[in-house]
Order: C-alpha cells, then sequence, then structure tokens
C-alpha cells in the first residue's frame, strides 16, 4: 500500500514539475537548436493544427478577452512565417492523408479559426488571401444568427468598464463578491465564467443582463461577430476560408443529454446548409470538452473529423483519432508562435519523454 501511494506521489509530483517547468524547457531546448538539431537526426513528422479566436485590431481590442485575441499586426507577422516556413495545407488535405494511413511530413501546417469574429473578415481574411493561405471557420451557429457578441467578450467587457464594486452571483450557490480587491475580482470573474459556459440560449443572455445590471459597464461592446451578410461576404469575397461546425450555442456539449447532443451536432450542420448551401463536415468542439459519445455521434451525423482539447504534444500523425484532434492555440508573441508550430520541436519533446 505504501508502495503504491509513493508511486501515485511521484507520478503527481511529476506532472507538477513538467507543467511547471516543462515551457521554459522546451524554449531553451528550441533557442539553442537542440531540438532542430535532434529532429533532423531523428527524422520526426506530424502536422499541428492552429486555432484562434480573434485578431482584431486596436480599435475592438478593448472589448475581447485576451485569451481569445491575436493583435492584427502579430496574426499578420505570423501568417507571414508560415507562408515561408511552413508547408500550410487545408484541414480537408489533412483529412485526407490521414484516412489513407500517412503521417504528414514535418513542418505541415493546418490554420483555424473558431467562434466567427467579424475581425476574421476585416482583418483575417485580407491578410491569407494576400498570402494564398485558407483556413478553416468553425461557427457557432446560433451567435451567427443574432450576430450576437460571444458571452465571454460580454463578461470581460461588463468587469472591466464596471463602474459599481459589488457582485452577488448565483452559481452552485450565491456567493458575493467586492471588486475592489484584485483576488475577489479574480475569484467573481471565474465564477461567472463557469455559469455562463455551463447555460446557454435564453437562461445564458439573462444572466448576461443580471451582470450588466450589477456592474453597470460604461462601454458595452459593439457587435463583434459576424452574422449571415457577413458570411456571405466572405465567402463571396475572398477564397481563403472553409466552413466547419461549432454547435448551435457554444455550450459545454458534455452536459447534454443524448438528444441534446444530436440537437447540437445536426442543427448546427442543417442551419449551414440551408443558409450557405454547403454541408460542413468538419467540427471544433466548443472549449475543447468532449467525450465518447460526442465523438460517436459526430460521425454519425456525417462529420468527417472532429477537435477536442489542446494537449502538450498536439502532433497529429497516421493514429490520430479524427474525432479527437488536438490544436495548438496560437500565442500572441512570435517567439512563441515559431516554438508552437515546430512540429520537430514537440515531436523531440515527446521523444525525450516527457
Amino acid at each position: 500500500m505504501n508502495l503504491r501511494n509513493n508511486g501515485i506521489f511521484v507520478r503527481q509530483l511529476k506532472q507538477k514539475l513538467r507543467k511547471k517547468i516543462g515551457p521554459s524547457l522546451q524554449w531553451a531546448a528550441y533557442s539553442t537548436g537542440m531540438m532542430q538539431f535532434l529532429a533532423r537526426i531523428k527524422h520526426i513528422k506530424g502536422a499541428i493544427v492552429l486555432m484562434y479566436h480573434s485578431v482584431a485590431d486596436e480599435s475592438q481590442t478593448r472589448w475581447i478577452d485576451p485569451h481569445n485575441h491575436v493583435p492584427a499586426g502579430i496574426f499578420k507577422e505570423q501568417m507571414e512565417y508560415l507562408s515561408l516556413h511552413r508547408q500550410v495545407i487545408e484541414l480537408a488535405e489533412l483529412i485526407k492523408i490521414l484516412r489513407n494511413g500517412f503521417t504528414p511530413e514535418n513542418g505541415t501546417a493546418v490554420i483555424t479559426f473558431d467562434d466567427g469574429y467579424l475581425d476574421n473578415l476585416t482583418v483575417a481574411a485580407p491578410i491569407l488571401e494576400n498570402l494564398g493561405l485558407v483556413a478553416t471557420l468553425f461557427l457557432p451557429t446560433g451567435y451567427i444568427d443574432r450576430g450576437e457578441t460571444q458571452w465571454v467578450d460580454q463578461a470581460y467587457t461588463a468587469f472591466k468598464f464596471r463602474t459599481r464594486s459589488k457582485l452577488s452571483w448565483k452559481g452552485n450557490q450565491t456567493v458575493s463578491f467586492d471588486l475592489r480587491y484584485p483576488a475577489h475580482g479574480a475569484e467573481a470573474y471565474k465564477n461567472v465564467c463557469l455559469s455562463l459556459m455551463h447555460n446557454n440560449g435564453a437562461k445564458r443572455r439573462n444572466l448576461i443582463d443580471e451582470l450588466y445590471v450589477q456592474l453597470s459597464p460604461t462601454d458595452p461592446p459593439q457587435r463583434l461577430t459576424m452574422d449571415w451578410d457577413d458570411v456571405k461576404m466572405l465567402l463571396t469575397k475572398y477564397n481563403c476560408f472553409k466552413i466547419g461546425g461549432h454547435s448551435q450555442e457554444h455550450t459545454d456539449m458534455t452536459r447534454l443529454t443524448e438528444d441534446e447532443m444530436r440537437d447540437e451536432l445536426e442543427g448546427c450542420a442543417r442551419r449551414i446548409e440551408d443558409v450557405l448551401g454547403i454541408r460542413p463536415v468538419h467540427f471544433s468542439f466548443p472549449y475543447g470538452r468532449t467525450n465518447t459519445q460526442l465523438r460517436k455521434i459526430a460521425a454519425e451525423h456525417g462529420y468527417d473529423c472532429a477537435f477536442g482539447g489542446m494537449g502538450f504534444n498536439p502532433i497529429i500523425h497516421s493514429g490520430t483519432d479524427p474525432y479527437d484532434m488536438p490544436r495548438v492555440e496560437a500565442p500572441a508573441l512570435m517567439g512563441r508562435f515559431e516554438l508552437a508550430v515546430s512540429t520537430s520541436n514537440t515531436g523531440i519533446w515527446r521523444r525525450l519523454g516527457r
């Protein structure tokens, strides 16, 4: 029993150390050239899929949660880097390679966007088009129907521009926060986001209304999400985006009943097909949250692939489950981006036994 407990303790300690110092060690290995050298002699293969949300310019960034945003200028640099140093392919081509039983060559990259931010049309599309790059855009159809700003940005704006410092929030239980204290503010924001993530539709909008009543922000966000006219313009004016599904209400689908899961998957595909005449075959699970049942249902409803969470080593190879594909969330720093898109680096990191 003691040996077993000791083994569990050691594994937990190793996991904590890897999480704490792993990124720094990886960056050091990359910046010194060690990983590039090892990659060449070990012939590492594999693809990475990049995930973006907003790439807005300075006129809109004040309303967008920084976790969902890469500045427009940095995004342009990143795309220029990819066009020069990586083999960027369409998502459909990646799936074809995998279904034929092959592993993509080292340096293969795919570009994706979630949520349908308006700046994907105004900022990202001209950059991608100019460089000859193609990305996949995963749309939450309910938000596109309403042209509604994502709930996380509405919450972020409410806290950032609040005029009141007291918040009484009902999650599992009612908790009061004094937002004058940073620790209270961080905990309050976490509680609010969890509540909004775990609800959808009218209930979620009622919670946002309540948040705005209590905090009374001075600068509510402009419309940050595309509507269907914007999506049609994107597809008509540019040739750099393919459309995928991202549920209807951007909810945590693992918390739904089977019927609700099917409704989110099929309803999303049907709405895109009705409006655009395109039946999407690629899907992105909101928040990367998925399970065996959801993956099975996605396949049954005609999707060729689906994206789940983000692993530390998200290398895509011939053995990758097409319905549990990992992605790399694009960092907002150029140096970190170069590291993130280096499949040889992450592949070597995996080989070294992380």
